[in-house]
């Protein structure tokens, strides 16, 4: 069975249906119809070995009985399908009784189906999604693994999204962690936020080669324990147990965090703990009560460090995934968790890992620590995992695999100092506990230097992408008259056994090539622009300092040279900060429960997700006059530059209307005595990369208003402003078109 053309099949056939919504809805219904293709699939096995055994789904409800096509004219369809599914399946499977003394197996059907939807409204297009999914056949040793490849590339269509990306990470990591845990058959393994349970399958997938008889097979079925709060993966992870030969699965719904971690007895804890804790959520004060005072977070990371730290066993092992924000964060929580974790454990190793490991999903950098409960630490060793040589990131197309860990694996066993070549620094050393304490526990150690990228000037990356395409079309055309001689039998005077390889290369270094160009482009032109590079200086315009000194009230030299600026700019220009020639403020969100501040609302309320070009002439939200003088909101005058301060730091528009914003974006009105708006507008859209790397946060960036505030603005005269922007509003837009071109060639 060919895995894209499944994938394909289905998304095809869902797409038609006007009942569903996106792609985390088709998952949610791909993924119950599979369970139900699934546990049909095991039931079989349990009543060859069981002849006695009885199944908790009625006969009639059973995947056999009313799924299979037998391609004779008689399996439902149609509304006579949807009315069975709706009216008769679902209700009945989410309301079965049950009881303590029933096995989990058979408990489980209620409980994955119990928060399931079923969102189709076209039955002959069911039967369609039905027919695909009983092809599968999970009894086949070769096709019962299907399913997990199935979901991860499922779920990393829906990172891409920016839905759901908290439950999955990468099988090359969960696989390397376990290697290193070296998890023994009859030890507890647990993952107490186990998404679609990678770790879990990682973990049985290593304990197979030691299972020899049937009391290791007992062990086997026993040795994973996970918990998940979200529906959809919870359902994703007991199915992928089953798919793995557990026939009762120890996959808890509901949240780790929600009791008192004091509270945990001995038989409640385990040998082995793998996880990766999702980032930047926050918990009520309610639940951050079941913690000590000292280790209180928001940060859900931080609550399930503390959880692990309760729930491992003594000479326990564990391995978990953190962003950088726990290793040098000095906030009391994080402090306070990490002298816990270097006192009362042996926090052995670090393992910094490259910041696009969960690229493109997301940014956030993160580390991996391992851990056991033998002894207080001695001594940490850091690791640095360092990008494969030629890989500039890892892509959606470039994953990170298991194999680009094999130096850290052979590092493992024969642990020496490795000094960076590139740097000042270390790419692997050793560092005592004395040596963290007297850090106040900031481990961020042998991490990765920043190379900058240089922005040429306009003519400069023009030129570069001509000779690299020149040089790319002529080896392509070279290549394309070799397989032409071969096509037509002509004789070959030099064959190269890898130019099919290399041809293709050259095709996939020419599309790189061209996707980056625009963006390049137009940051040297934006660079160009705001270096007075891109227009004509006149000698007899200057720039007014007295308005500059009527903003605030000191002297603000004119700057020819100034080696604490960026760059130089003309002598008719100026440097002033944004603070200085604008008002910067932000906006905020009237509350979400009260209705009288949204419903029938007619101010525009802007979101980041609604900045999509320089102006901005409508919104997707909008909050009632009552909602804008009962909170924070501001409504800004049309003009006003807004400006993302969160997440995608850097976006920014200019208002076509009078709107209000959320508290993530900041509203910018410049001095236009000073500074025009459509000049500021460009210079701000530059600052994106340079505010970026001023940001702060782990799973979403910020910056603040002092960090906007103090933003250095190049300003050259007033008619100069007016050239330049025109400039700009002719090029910026050509070069947009040519993305658009390369992207639909």
């Amino acid at each position: 069975m060919s895995l894209n053309g499944f994938v394909k099949k289905i998304q095809d056939i869902m797409r038609v249906d006007n009942g569903i919504n996106g792609d985390a809805q088709r998952i949610e219904q791909m993924t119950w119809l599979l369970f139900l293709k699934v546990y049909d699939t095991k039931e079989y096995d349990w009543e060859f070995h069981d002849p006695q055994y009885q199944s908790i789904i009625p006969e009639e409800l059973r995947w056999r009985n009313w799924a299979v096509d037998n391609k004779d004219g008689k399996s439902i369809t149609g509304d006579e399908l949807l009315d069975f599914v709706n009216n008769i399946l679902f209700p009945t499977l989410k309301n079965l009784s049950i009881y303590d003394s029933m096995p989990v197996k058979q408990r489980i059907v209620k409980a994955v189906l119990e928060d399931t939807n079923q969102y189709m409204k076209d039955g002959i297009q069911l039967r369609k999604v039905i027919n695909v999914i009983d092809e599968i056949n999970f009894s086949d040793h070769q096709e019962k693994h299907t399913f997990g490849i199935i979901y991860e590339t499922i779920l990393k269509d829906l990172q891409s999204a920016g839905n759901a990306g908290e439950f999955y990470t990468p099988r090359a990591v969960t696989d390397f962690m376990v290697q290193m845990i070296k998890p023994q058959l009859g030890e507890s393994i647990a993952d107490f936020a186990c998404g679609t349970g990678g770790f879990l399958t990682s973990s049985l997938k290593y304990l197979e080669n030691q299972v020899k008889s049937a009391s290791d097979k007992r062990l086997y079925d026993q040795s994973v324990y996970g918990i998940e709060k979200k529906p959809l993966p919870y359902l994703l992870a007991i199915t992928n147990m089953l798919i793995h030969d557990i026939e009762s699965p120890q996959i808890i719904h509901g949240n780790s965090l929600e009791r008192n971690v004091r509270e945990y007895k001995e038989h409640e804890k385990f040998d082995v703990i793998l996880m990766n804790p999702p980032y930047g959520g926050s918990e009520n004060e309610l639940v951050k009560s079941n913690f000590p005072a000292d280790i209180r977070s928001s940060e859900t990371a931080d609550l399930f460090m503390a959880v692990i730290m309760y729930r491992l066993k003594r000479n326990g092992r564990a391995a978990v995934i953190l962003p950088d924000g726990f290793l040098f964060g000095q906030d009391n929580a994080k402090i306070n968790l990490k002298e816990k974790l270097i006192e009362e454990f042996n926090l052995h190793t670090i393992i910094r890992l490259p910041k696009s490991v969960f690229a493109p999903y997301t940014s956030i950098t993160t580390n991996i620590l391992f851990f056991d409960q033998t002894k207080k630490t001695e001594n940490t060793w850091f690791y640095r995992v360092d990008l494969p040589e030629n890989y500039k990131a890892f892509s959606k197309t470039k994953p990170m695999l298991l194999k680009h860990f094999h130096e850290a694996i052979v590092w493992w066993d024969n642990r020496v100092e490795i000094e960076d070549k590139n740097s000042n620094s270390y790419k692997a050393k050793e560092y005592s506990a004395n040596e963290l304490k007297e850090r106040n526990y900031d481990l961020d150690l042998c991490g990765y230097h920043v190379i900058e990228e240089k922005i040429f000037s306009p003519e400069e990356t023009i030129m570069q992408f001509n000779e690299k395409i020149e040089l790319l079309l002529f080896e392509i055309e070279e290549k394309i008259k070799t397989i032409e001689k071969i096509i037509f039998n002509k004789e070959v005077e030099k064959h190269d056994d890898n130019f099919f390889y290399k041809s293709t290369k050259d095709s996939q270094t020419l599309q790189h090539l061209m996707n980056k160009f625009p963006n390049k482009l137009a940051q040297s032109i934006l660079q160009s622009s705001i270096e007075g590079k891109l227009t004509e200086q006149l000698s007899s315009e200057k720039v007014n300092v007295s308005l500059i000194n009527n903003v605030k009230n000191e002297k603000i030299k004119l700057n020819h040279i100034n080696s604490e600026r960026p760059f130089e700019i003309p002598k008719t220009w100026i440097w002033a900060k944004l603070k200085d020639i604008a008002i910067v403020q932000s906006g905020g969100t009237p509350l979400r429960n009260n209705p009288l501040y949204w419903v029938n609302g007619t101010i525009p309320w802007v979101k980041i997700k609604d900045i999509k070009g320089k102006y901005l002439n409508e919104t997707e939200e909008h909050i009632t006059k009552l909602g804008l003088n009962n909170s924070s909101a501001k409504l800004f005058k049309k003009g006003t530059i807004l400006y993302s301060i969160f997440a995608t730091i850097g976006d920014c528009t200019i208002l076509n209307i009078d709107a209000t914003t959320n508290q993530a974006i900041a509203g910018i009105v410049p001095n236009e005595k000073i500074c025009l708006t459509e000049y500021l507008y460009y210079v701000l859209l530059h600052s994106k990369t340079y505010m970026f790397k001023k940001s702060r946060g782990m799973a979403q960036k910020n910056i603040n208003l002092k960090i906007l505030g103090d933003l250095d603005i190049p300003i050259p005269p007033i008619e100069e402003q007016k050239r330049i922007v025109e400039k700009l509003d002719l090029l910026i837009p050509q070069i947009k078109e040519l993305s658009f071109l390369i992207d639909n060639q």
